[in-house]
C-alpha cells in the first residue's frame, strides 16, 4: 500500500472518531433528563418488538451479555423495562418495555430525528446517498 494511500486511511479513520464521538456526546446531552444512548439504545430496539432475551439484544446492538445485562438492569430501576421468564421454558428470560419505557422511547427517538435532520441539513441529496453507499459497502 502506497505512502498517500496509508495517509488517506489514517484520516477516514480520524474522521469516523471525531464524528463518532460528536454524534454520541451531542445525543448523550440531548438524552440527558432521560436516560443515556446506550439505554436508548436497548429502548430503541424493544419499542417495536413484544420482547428480546438479553442474548437476542447484545447481538442486535453488537455488544456483550454482560454489557447488557448492566443495562438492562439500570432500566429496571427506572420502570422502562421488565424481565419475565417465559412460561414454557424456566431458563429463558425475556426483557420487555414498559409503558413509561414506551413513552420515553418515542420522545428520544423524535429528538434523535431531529438531531440528525439538523446535521445533514448542509448534504444535497445525492451526498447523502453517496454516503448511505459508502457505509454500507463497509458494513
Amino acid at each position: 500500500m502506497n505512502d498517500n494511500r496509508t495517509n488517506r486511511i489514517a484520516e477516514l479513520e480520524n474522521s469516523f472518531l471525531t464524528v463518532f464521538r460528536t454524534f454520541r456526546k451531542d445525543i448523550n446531552d440531548l438524552f440527558s433528563d432521560d436516560v443515556p444512548a446506550n439505554e436508548f439504545g436497548v429502548l430503541n430496539l424493544l419499542k417495536d418488538k413484544e420482547y428480546l432475551t438479553a442474548s437476542e439484544l447484545a447481538g442486535e446492538m453488537k455488544v456483550s451479555s454482560s454489557h447488557i445485562t448492566g443495562v438492562t438492569d439500570r432500566l429496571i430501576k427506572k420502570d422502562l423495562i421488565t424481565r419475565e421468564r417465559s412460561l414454557t421454558d424456566r431458563r429463558i428470560v425475556y426483557v420487555k418495555i414498559t409503558e413509561k419505557g414506551q413513552a420515553v422511547a418515542e420522545k428520544l427517538s423524535a429528538i434523535r430525528r431531529d438531531y440528525y435532520k439538523e446535521k445533514f441539513s448542509g448534504l444535497s441529496d445525492q451526498e447523502m446517498e453517496n454516503m448511505i453507499d459508502y457505509l454500507n459497502r463497509m458494513s
